[in-house]
């Protein structure tokens, strides 16, 4: 018998891969994995030894003929085959291996078997009658197994005792209790420790990603993680390179090996401060996330960490992950066959346990409480971990319950650090966080003190005027607008829909350079804009600047003057933050609106009720932060709505958070996670009709990711798009679509009264 004539892949870019080549790259995985994860040299030396075990034997079963007939074309198989079934039933026939190690193997590539559920599972036929069969007509190579696993012995240097069944092996069935164990039915019943259940969970969770790794051939590159020093991201002079001396209150964080919340004004260096920590707690191997509401921020803080952390080291987490990949990629390379290989990698690679950094929307770790597919990884890299939880008071009440108890649950379950930090936390939340996760220590709470010149002068700073114009909309300025455009200002507007954005946007009369920028535009115009606004060379942005909402997201932007819609005040603080960030301009003019045009039923009337009154009282005035600061805890005085504090408390005592071991099934997920949580917004992915050449004539250069980049969301009911089933895609043919101006609904005509 010959181990090295079995295959373990036929269809991969290196040709055919055998069974041997491929053990070897998930051991080489499994070895290199546990070189990289938070563990003690205790802890290091228990896991190896279990994943190596687990590596070596996990695809054992594909020697199988029926098998090994599925990767040859010539060849045909006659019924459904598992190969991890058939691995399981050999260790179980011939060894001897602890019980989470033959569950892992059983379950690396399916789930266990759920009665409501096949997609992705094991099938109950598969562990009875397709077994049977299987090792009916391969009675003489079973036989041959003593034979084969001491060959594997000697080649993988391993010392699995070999047994010899005393009965017809055709009649040796999996033992009963594995069988409950790949039930979800069963599984707690069986295992009534809540412990065990979450070892096998563990083990699982190791295999697959070692399993993983090893496939894409990533198992020489896992990244270890990097400990950050001072200096590596302390400010410097641009010109000269000098490093600039931290703020007091920074300084303080590098000592505080503990949780804090950092109440800090937007430009006072909270980026800093967040890394200031990290740099005292840190530990060997440890993994920091760094959470982010929206995916414009997250892939600028990427590429700000990969610049002190390394490129090899950082990734981004968040469901536009492909493009991101491929866009970085695009700037070095041209070949978009190639880059989409090792994008889509990267972006399978950045959800496992391989990269040490991770910058992500807190939805990510959330599914992982919630036990959404995959959430077994996460079970290491969260161990000692520390979070950044930035922009914080962006979520609503729901959301807001859920993360809070996700973040109590990271503590208690593995021991992580936490780092809340924001400019714009009204005090009724504050008091929530610190009652809730701290048990009332207001000793996390930390924020610039005005007794240090260096914290007082950001503070102090005043940045902004506001002038309310009373019972007005924005149309009553387009003379003052253009006035101040042609004396060499740049200019923002931002309003809070789309439609109002793009009338504006095309009604204002300014040939110099301009901008749109919201949500209806698709991904590839949304990433030009994006760099278009954030150029590093400060001179070749636009002048002038049109924005919804999305100009909140932490973009680096810096503009003389602001026109803005009323909106509530953590809004429009995020708004301001986008005019004389830096505060080196003087006094900036804002503009404020109070008549909204059009509808925004995503805003709660009263809360802009009490926003526009607080903006009137502080009119006329220079505002600093601290201004600020305190029109938005009196606008939120009276802390949450009944409606937003019932929210808050069905996701703050969410069962399936507050109860994980309890409830814990490994190997099972919730299907419902991404749909109930992530997309909850009824937004579908569209083709607008103008765009089908364009997408065809990428799909025709199999540039499949550049034609995905040509859809737009827009919400289920601002549209009638039809299922093309030739592209797999919906298109919209009651839309038009303009780089310049995003998605728009057509003038309807008879051609789309008929489609």
């Amino acid at each position: 018998m010959d181990i090295h004539e079995f295959w373990a892949k036929s269809d991969t870019s290196n040709g055919i891969i055998t069974l041997v080549m491929h053990t070897e790259h998930v051991r080489k995985a499994a070895e290199n994995l546990i070189d990289r994860l938070p563990f003690s040299e205790l802890e290091r030396t228990y896991w190896r030894e279990k994943v190596v075990r687990c590596a070596i034997l996990h695809d054992i079963g594909k020697i199988h003929k029926d098998f090994q007939a599925k990767l040859k074309p010539d060849e045909s198989s006659e019924i459904p085959i598992r190969h991890e079934i058939i691995s399981l039933w050999i260790i179980e026939a011939f060894l001897i291996l602890d019980l989470d190690e033959k569950f892992a193997i059983a379950t690396h590539h399916k789930g266990v078997i759920d009665v409501n559920s096949n997609y992705g599972r094991l099938a109950h036929q598969i562990i009875k009658e397709n077994l049977v069969r299987h090792i009916s007509v391969e009675k003489e190579l079973m036989s041959q197994m003593p034979l084969f696993i001491k060959k594997w012995n000697q080649y993988f240097g391993s010392d699995f005792s070999i047994r010899l069944p005393n009965i017809e092996l055709s009649q040796i069935e999996l033992n009963p209790d594995i069988q409950k164990l790949l039930k979800k039915k069963f599984q707690n019943r069986l295992l009534r420790d809540n412990d065990q259940r979450f070892d096998l969970a563990k083990m699982r969770g190791l295999l697959i990603a070692s399993d993983h790794i090893g496939s894409a051939r990533f198992e020489e590159e896992i990244p270890s993680y990097k400990t950050i020093a001072l200096e590596d991201f302390q400010p410097r002079n641009k010109d000269t390179g000098d490093l600039f001396e931290f703020r007091h209150f920074q300084k303080e964080l590098q000592d505080i090996k503990n949780d804090v919340i950092l109440y800090a004004p937007t430009g006072s260096g909270k980026t800093e401060a967040a890394l200031c920590w990290v740099y005292a707690n840190q530990t060997k191997n440890s993994r920091l996330f760094y959470l982010l509401p929206y995916t414009a921020s997250i892939n600028a803080m990427v590429i700000r960490l990969q610049y002190i952390f390394g490129k090899e080291i950082v990734t981004a987490l968040h469901s536009k992950t492909l493009d991101f990949f491929f866009e970085q990629l695009e700037k070095e390379e041209s070949n978009h066959v190639e880059n989409a290989v090792l994008a889509r990698s990267m972006k399978s690679l950045s959800r496992e346990l391989f990269y040490p950094v991770k910058v992500a929307t807190p939805h990510q770790v959330l599914k992982s409480a919630l036990m959404g597919k995959g959430w077994e990884m996460s079970l290491f890299d969260y161990q000692n971990a520390c979070f950044i939880i930035d922009e914080f008071h962006t979520y609503d009440a729901l959301m807001t319950g859920l993360i809070l108890a996700t973040i109590k649950w990271l503590k208690r379950e593995f021991n992580a650090k936490i780092f809340f930090m924001s400019a714009t936390i009204p005090q009724f939340l504050l008091d929530i966080i610190v009652e809730r996760i701290f048990d009332g220590d207001n000793a996390v709470l930390h924020e610039p003190d005005p007794n240090f010149e260096s914290d007082r002068n950001i503070l102090d700073k005043k940045r902004h005027r506001i002038f309310c114009e009373k019972g007005k909309n924005l149309k009553f300025s387009f003379q003052k607008i253009k006035k101040i455009l042609d004396g060499g200002k740049s200019v923002l507007i931002i309003v809070n829909n789309v439609k109002t954005s793009q009338d504006l946007f095309n009604n204002i009369d300014f040939e110099g350079p301009k901008c749109l920028l919201h949500s209806g535009f698709n991904k590839r115009d949304r990433n030009r804009i994006e760099e278009s606004i954030t150029a590093d060379d400060r001179a070749k942005r636009p002048q002038l600047l049109v924005a919804t909402q999305a100009v909140e997201v932490s973009l680096d932007i810096d503009y003389d003057v602001a026109f803005i819609e009323n909106a509530p005040i953590d809004a429009l603080i995020q708004r301001f933050g986008r005019v004389n960030r830096a505060g080196k301009k003087g006094i900036a003019p804002i503009y404020l609106f109070e008549e909204i045009i059009g509808n925004t039923p995503f805003y709660d009337k009263l809360t802009l009720k009490k926003t526009w009154e607080e903006m009137v009282r502080l009119e006329g005035e220079d505002l600093s932060e601290s201004d600020l600061v305190k029109a938005c805890n009196n606008v939120y005085k009276d802390g949450y709505s009944e409606n937003q504090l019932r929210d808050f408390k069905k996701g703050f005592d969410f069962p399936t958070i507050n109860n994980f071991r309890q409830e814990l099934i490994a190997g099972h997920w919730r299907d419902w996670i991404e749909d109930a949580i992530e997309n909850n917004n009824s937004k579908i992915d569209v083709l607008c009709e103008n765009l089908k050449d364009e997408f065809d004539l990428f799909c025709k250069e199999k540039n499949f990711i550049r034609a995905n980049q040509l859809l737009v969301s827009v919400y289920s009911y601002e549209t009638k798009a039809q299922k093309d089933k030739k592209r797999n895609i919906r298109i919209a043919y009651d839309l038009d679509y303009d780089e310049n101006s995003g998605y728009k609904k057509k003038e309807e005509s008879i051609e789309t009264l008929i489609l």
